[in-house]
Formats: structure tokens, C-alpha cells, sequence
């Protein structure tokens, strides 16, 4: 999290998310911003694929 605070939902949890946080999960879950807390809301989303062997 750059800037802002959001509450990010992972599955059937949820968690804040403040300027210095981070988060690292499972993609093939279902996820999002769940709550927009305070605005204006700045992060980083990278994605990094495997490649299937």
C-alpha cells in the first residue's frame, strides 16, 4: 500500500491495509478491495505467473 486504507478481501477473510502494508496470497482464490476506508487509495498489484514445466 502506497497511500490510502482499504480493506482487502482474500476468500472468507479480510484485512486492513495501510500505507507500508502488504499482502501476498493465492490467485486462483476469489479476492478484491472489499471496503474503501479512506481515500485517495494508491497501491502496487504485481502478478507473477509460474510457468508450467
Amino acid at each position: 500500500m502506497l497511500d490510502g486504507k482499504l480493506e482487502y478481501r482474500h476468500g472468507q477473510h479480510t484485512y486492513l491495509l495501510e500505507p507500508g502494508d502488504a499482502l501476498t496470497f493465492r490467485g486462483d482464490v476469489p479476492h478484491g478491495p472489499e471496503n474503501l476506508i479512506q481515500l485517495p487509495i494508491r497501491f502496487l498489484a504485481i502478478i507473477h505467473y509460474v510457468e508450467s514445466s
